[in-house]
């Protein structure tokens, strides 16, 4: 078989394999979530996957049904997240999503090396491997820039014979400033299609429903379900599937620069898993796979080494209507005894600006208590002087907080939810406050926990005395 080499792949003629020593996962919030999960918990991870991937086998290895990843495309570019500043309260602003102010935050860069970048997605696969069960599906959306490449890496690494299939995806209409380019325009991505063993243990086969009216070419009506979904989507009339990005109005769009279709993830996790399944994303970026297996009852874990990628995801699964039980994790030190160089944490960059300033009051009557935001501040170089001059109040800055109730975690900041308010797209306002019932009479502690529309959080413990 052909094999791909390169730079660091061997040291003098041995094969050098990426280092896996598991790190610690900090728990940092726990969200009961609305529905019966059972004792599972979702999981949001902040952290690379080359420290993640090797901690989540120590328990779960052989147990993930499919595997979704969008990684880095080694364009050798730079990617902003387009963070909204939230309309004011006191003017009673509802401007559209599109009309607020933006802030650019960066959210990765994708510029390693084409070496490096091979020696990343080799170590990345093989952990992969690791985690899917025998059957599980594995599915690698990348373009031209390296999907070639990644094809040789994957056959080495899964077997010839566990690949499925090539998907093209074209993204939709060509016009503007990108029908300007020199030659051929680009028009499509690529999904590499495995199966761990070679042959998926799930797939459900879709079909797209005939349009009214349809008949066979001799005139008479179909007898099938619909067309057959082959490996060219979007390519026709009836199979509509044009990238978020292109759409002006998409009211999916949460300003991350590579984000994608819901319509496309989930016709990836409803052919290749089934609900109660476990999928696996450690790309998440802005979150469309963990909100794609929430909403189709798939258990899920998802990680990033962007604080902005998980801000964004928490985002949008604390926006649903209901959401089950899950935790947001952040890879931390290596566990004890390790000694490999590999790095921890370097990935993980502080939220932009530095430490944020949150003021919370409470108010008691009888075994109800209240707590109410009374200021949030940015530090005084997280936006530019131009951005901050026109927000009249702060919680504009404010995307969401929480609270738990009877926190437990003594010196640690771990959260445990008990209350929610997060902003909805069409909510002009923020509600600042939130009130609770204690069961008995004590001493409390209550921890509040704000979220920032640049991916920052702010905490602030109460002592709560209820008669």
């Amino acid at each position: 078989m052909a094999e791909l080499v390169w730079e660091g792949k061997y040291e003098r003629g041995v094969r050098v394999l990426p280092a896996r020593a598991p790190v610690v996962l900090h728990t940092d919030e726990v969200h009961e979530g609305d529905g019966a999960g059972g004792p599972w918990k979702n999981r949001l991870v902040l952290g690379d996957q080359a420290d993640v991937l090797p901690t989540l086998a120590s328990d779960l290895a052989g147990q993930v049904s499919l595997v979704y990843v969008d990684p880095p495309f080694e364009t050798g570019g730079e990617f902003d997240f387009q963070a909204s500043v939230h309309g004011s309260p006191a003017r009673g602003s509802r401007l559209r999503g599109d009309d607020l102010p933006r802030l650019a935050v960066p959210a990765y860069r994708d510029s390693r090396g084409l070496d490096a970048w091979l020696a990343w997605f080799d170590g990345a696969m093989r952990a992969a491997f690791d985690l899917l069960a025998v059957g599980g599906s594995l599915y690698v959306h990348l373009d031209a820039h390296v999907a070639h490449y990644a094809k040789v890496v994957l056959d080495e690494v899964f077997g010839p014979g566990a690949f499925q299939r090539e998907i093209v995806w074209r993204i939709g209409w060509v016009s503007g400033f990108k029908s300007r380019a020199r030659g051929w325009i680009r028009n499509h991505d690529t999904l590499l299609f495995y199966a761990k063993g070679g042959r998926p243990a799930t797939f459900h086969k879709e079909y797209i429903p005939y349009p009214p009216g349809y008949v066979r070419r001799d005139g008479k009506p179909p007898r099938g379900r619909g067309y057959p979904i082959e490996d060219v989507w979007n390519g026709s009339d009836v199979d509509r599937m044009d990238s978020i990005q292109i759409m002006s109005f998409s009211g999916e769009k949460v300003g991350y620069p590579t984000q994608k279709n819901e319509s496309l993830v989930s016709r990836v996790v409803r052919a290749s898993s089934s609900p109660g399944d476990l999928v696996l994303d450690f790309c998440v970026g802005s979150g469309t796979t963990a909100v794609v297996a929430e909403k189709l009852g798939r258990r899920w874990i998802a990680c990033d080494a962007s604080s902005i990628a998980v801000h964004a995801t928490r985002k949008r699964l604390m926006r649903l209507p209901q959401v089950r039980p899950l935790v947001v994790q952040r890879a931390g030190e290596r566990e004890p005894g390790s000694s490999d160089g590999a790095r921890h944490g370097d990935a993980c960059e502080p939220p932009r600006g530095g430490p944020r300033k949150l003021s919370a009051r409470v108010a008691v009557a009888g075994r109800r208590a209240t707590i109410e935001l009374a200021s949030f501040a940015l530090p005084p170089r997280a936006v530019p002087p131009s951005t901050r001059a026109g927000v009249a109040h702060w919680s504009q800055w404010i995307d969401g907080w929480c609270i738990d109730w009877d926190h437990r975690g003594g010196a640690m900041v771990t959260l445990a939810t008990g209350s929610r308010v997060w902003r909805s797209r069409a909510q002009a306002g923020l509600p600042l406050s939130a009130t609770h019932a204690y069961d008995g009479p004590g001493r409390y502690v209550a921890l509040v926990k704000a979220f920032d529309v640049l991916g920052g959080e702010a905490v602030k413990r109460l002592e709560v005395e209820v008669a």
